[in-house]
């Protein structure tokens, strides 16, 4: 190979890994804006499941008014990411040594764009039925008295919570987990609109201030709406 040719491998070889650079980068970009997209909805979730809780949580839901900037940011990102793979399977061949194969590229490419479809729509996916929280405890009671012997004994009382910070069909799911992870809870049904969990629990072992504090411990702040 003579020295013209070298320089010209060279620059190839140099073009396809800025390429392969360019392609990481926008993938990467994609992710995060992903994940800034769920951040007020799907995160505060996972946090609670993992255990883990504080008022700080409810700064995420600040985000909500910027999420569908971050989906179109995603959006973006992922189809630049796809363009720049295109280009690259534009390329004559060559033997130039690089970064990732044409099937790494492409098999990543893949996975990050299932990612960040899942992260983009897991509110929806996460959402609950859109019936209200009272309808569903009332449903619930109904369905149980008719089954004969209930696990909620005769003592319990419930308790109807207005629910604020919820941004979406997830927040409630974050709402449920966290309540039902109270000592002396038997059942949560929370809904978004209405904004509202409806908590049947043993009062001897649990109070409602006990129950609003889980909330807010969860960034949502809740109030007592009616009791029974």
């Amino acid at each position: 190979m003579n020295a013209q040719e070298s320089s010209s491998a060279a620059k190839s070889s140099n073009a396809v890994n800025s390429s392969n650079a360019e392609t990481n980068w926008s993938l990467g970009a994609a992710l995060g804006a992903a994940v800034a997209a769920s951040a007020c909805c799907t995160i505060p979730l996972a946090l609670v499941s993992l255990g883990i809780g504080g008022a700080w949580i409810g700064s995420l839901t600040a985000l909500a008014p910027y999420r569908w900037i971050f989906v179109g940011l995603a959006i973006a990102a992922l189809a630049y990411a796809g363009y720049n793979e295109w280009r690259l399977s534009q390329r004559p061949g060559c033997d130039c040594q690089t970064i990732f194969s044409s099937r790494a590229r492409r098999s990543l490419l893949g996975v990050g764009a299932l990612a960040v479809l899942v992260l983009v729509a897991s509110p929806w996916l996460l959402g609950v039925s859109p019936s209200s929280a009272t309808q569903q405890a009332q449903a619930a009671a109904a369905g149980s008295g008719q089954g004969g012997a209930s696990a909620t004994p005769t003592s319990f009382r419930q308790v109807v919570l207005e629910v604020e910070g919820m941004t979406c069909a997830a927040c409630p799911r974050a709402v449920k987990t966290a309540l039902e992870g109270v000592d002396g809870v038997y059942s949560v049904e929370a809904t978004y609109k209405p904004p509202e969990a409806v908590v049947r629990f043993d009062p001897t072992a649990v109070s409602v201030e006990d129950l609003t504090k889980a909330t807010a411990d969860t960034g949502f702040p809740s109030s007592p709406k009616s009791s029974s």
